[in-house]
């Protein structure tokens, strides 16, 4: 086997028990039948199930497996971050646990990436999502790709495939609130696309909650635009203009008609308005000055707790 893997995969996991051995099954089912040599990391990101239990084991008994635990939960995007610092392959590729993008989609990505492609996107042909998930991914990725950049696939992607060349770039960032969707769109690398139906989950439950969506909506625009903080802006001027305009004809109309009668229900209705937008101006810059604190401090974006197969354990 080469000193260098062919192919790092990495696979963040939460709360999976069990089923991270299905995972370790089908990945290796599929990567054995490639010509290069691979290596599998798993991110326990935080579980406080038996995951990592399951994983020590498997990496135990198979040295191409290398498991992390981290040591508190940090999202999805930082464990495959803190992944992919361990790679050591040739091209690195990220798969979720769940199963639900195949694996069977790796040997296509590969060699996309190995003839001259540094990102490749799987990109979903449909969403067997709610009603509520489709209209969220929707407006979310119509709103990246209007406002931050047209490189984003329009329905989005749930696994890469990079080069690396790209992923010697992407260990050199330091910012905690990265999305990686966003980060790969905004390289500038050559990138391309493939295609997949996604499978149904078939254990477990998925971890993407409400309030993850909304980080990821939130870390998105204020990490790789300037978009929010300029319709703070835009809207402050806008109403200003409008309060003026309105104050001229109040002036205009007493002066030359005299018909205007005291309306407590409109000055309370504008009020509302005034200090609503301004609360929610108020909170888009506190998001900018809370990242600035949150990058200036230094602090360690996640902690190793544990790792197996692995000599070099970093804290990042």
């Amino acid at each position: 086997m080469n000193s260098q893997p062919g192919i790092s995969v990495i696979i963040p996991v939460f709360n999976e028990g069990a089923s991270v051995r299905n995972a370790s099954e089908k990945v290796i089912a599929e990567l054995s039948s490639l010509p290069e040599s691979y290596e599998i990391i798993f991110v326990d990101d935080g579980s406080d199930d038996d995951s990592f239990t399951h994983l020590e084991d498997l990496a135990v008994k198979n040295p191409v497996i290398k498991a992390i635990r981290l040591s508190s939960n940090h999202g999805s995007h930082m464990a495959i971050r803190a992944g992919l610092s361990y790679a050591t392959g040739k091209y690195a590729c990220f798969i979720a646990c769940d199963m639900q993008e195949p694996p069977s989609l790796i040997p296509e990505m590969k060699k996309k990436v190995r003839d001259g492609i540094n990102i490749v996107w799987a990109v979903r042909n449909s969403r067997g999502d709610s009603m509520g998930t489709i209209l969220f991914a929707k407006l979310f990725y119509w709103l990246a790709r209007n406002i931050v950049t047209k490189n984003i696939p329009p329905t989005g992607a749930s696994m890469f495939m990079v080069s690396d060349k790209v992923l010697s770039v992407l260990n050199k960032y330091d910012e905690r609130n990265l999305t990686l969707e966003g980060l790969f769109a905004t390289m500038g690398f050559k990138s391309d696309y493939v295609y997949y139906n996604r499978e149904q989950r078939k254990e477990g439950k998925s971890k993407w909650t409400f309030s993850k969506k909304m980080k990821l909506f939130i870390d998105f625009f204020i990490a790789y635009s300037n978009f929010p903080i300029r319709f703070v802006s835009v809207t402050g001027i806008l109403f200003s203009l409008c309060g003026f305009a309105w104050t001229i004809y109040i002036i205009i109309r007493q002066i030359f008609v005299g018909d205007l009668a005291p309306g407590w229900p409109a000055l309370v209705s504008i009020l509302l308005i005034g200090f609503g937008i301004t609360n929610i101006s108020l909170g888009i810059i506190a998001e900018y000055l809370w990242r600035t604190l949150d990058e200036a401090r230094k602090r360690p974006k996640y902690v190793v707790e544990k790792a197996v197969n692995l000599n070099d354990v970093k804290n990042l």
